[in-house]
């Protein structure tokens, strides 16, 4: 069963294996928590053959044969239709979600009434806090829009011991990400954060394909880059851009170059091996997802998105038991690659060493992080 913890941002939850937080398979299964995009929610509706789920037979990766989980969308419930022989996606099921946002994000606070209106009429529980809602679940996934509440709504979460996936972006400023990725540590919960860009086959396949992998000679990815006032400017959309080019890059950034617009951004960056990363940002024109990677015998154009179906596995396997898909240390290198480059335009151009940022950041986090240690 699944709950939810945010109504800002709901989406169709993802499926879970019956498993321990001892990993004793006698454990029995208590809900499972999300948070989800308001983009998927939308499209809540029953499946088109009239059911809200399915059932697969198919052992899971502890080799048990219950899997739990709800999939109120008609493109979710169709992934796993299509592959229902072979996949990780079982009966699902919203159980329960705690109506947050955030009063200073219009595309949060206008939606909330709707969307917890919405979950009551499909039986899903309102409760009050999130520590009604940790002391029923398993494991979470946080995605609530705001950046800036992922640290207070995580530090419950790790406390708990529960593993947790937090939708991008991570946070609402690289202080928070250091600061979540060191109380995660204290707590010693496993983690991790991504957009749904980078598991899109097109583009995680420069991961998972060790001669794609090997031969990067550098990249260029592009995404749509919308602002939002209360988070650095490339964080809020532009970090889908950035995941792509991460995921093709890999870490080993060390200095950033930004030229800004009006219409767009453009963030170079320069690796310790002599690679050139840039991610380009666009808000005017067409907008769209992209990725040139320049190899050793060839140059690959692609990097589409295609879809959440692919971020859906990886949240799955993990809970399962799984290894962490993408290294915290990546993840946050990448939001430094991005303060790296917010710096670079307020010193209008100039490059930016990812180590002055994060040293700064560092010390910042580490105050942080032990003022909600003393005040748990």
């Amino acid at each position: 069963m699944i709950s939810v913890l945010d109504s800002t941002a709901l989406c169709p939850p993802h499926s879970i294996p019956r498993h321990g937080l001892q990993n004793d398979s006698s454990l029995p299964l208590k809900n499972l928590h999300l948070q989800i995009d308001p983009d998927i929610f939308r499209h809540l509706h029953p499946c088109d053959c009239g059911r809200f789920s399915y059932r697969c037979s198919r052992k899971n990766l502890a080799n048990r044969d219950d899997w739990v989980g709800y999939i109120p969308c008609t493109g979710f419930c169709k992934t796993v239709e299509q592959s229902c022989s072979d996949c990780l996606l079982a009966d699902q099921q919203v159980v329960v979600a705690f109506p947050g946002g955030s009063p200073d994000i219009e595309s949060s606070y206008t939606r909330v009434p709707q969307y917890t209106k919405d979950l009551e009429a499909l039986g899903v529980k309102m409760v009050g806090s999130i520590d009604e809602l940790i002391a029923q679940v398993d494991a979470v996934v946080i995605t609530s829009l705001d950046g800036r509440r992922h640290l207070e709504q995580a530090i419950p979460v790790f406390r708990a011991g529960k593993p947790l996936y937090i939708d991008k972006p991570l946070a609402g400023s690289l202080v928070d990400a250091i600061a979540i990725q060191k109380l995660a540590e204290k707590y010693k919960v496993k983690w991790f954060s991504s957009s749904s860009l980078r598991f899109s086959p097109g583009i995680w396949k420069y991961r998972t394909d060790p001669k794609r992998k090997d031969q990067v000679r550098g990249a260029i990815a592009w995404s749509p880059c919308s602002l939002e006032a209360t988070h650095p400017d490339l964080y809020w959309y532009g970090v889908h851009g950035c995941e792509t080019l991460y995921t093709a890059m890999g870490t080993g950034c060390k200095q950033v170059t930004r030229i800004a617009t009006t219409g767009t951004d453009s963030a170079v960056g320069v690796w310790d091996s002599g690679r050139i990363g840039e991610f380009r940002g666009l808000r005017d024109g067409a907008k769209e997802y992209g990725l040139v990677v320049f190899g050793e015998s060839k140059v690959e154009v692609g990097g589409k998105y295609e879809g959440y179906a692919p971020l859906v596995d990886e949240i799955t396997k993990f809970f399962a038991g799984g290894e962490v898909p993408i290294a915290t240390e990546e993840t946050i290198e990448m939001f430094a690659f991005m303060e790296a480059a917010d710096e670079s335009k307020r010193q209008g151009g100039s490059p930016v060493k990812l180590a002055d940022v994060m040293a700064k950041a560092t010390k910042e986090a580490e105050k942080l992080v032990a003022s909600k240690l003393v005040a748990k």
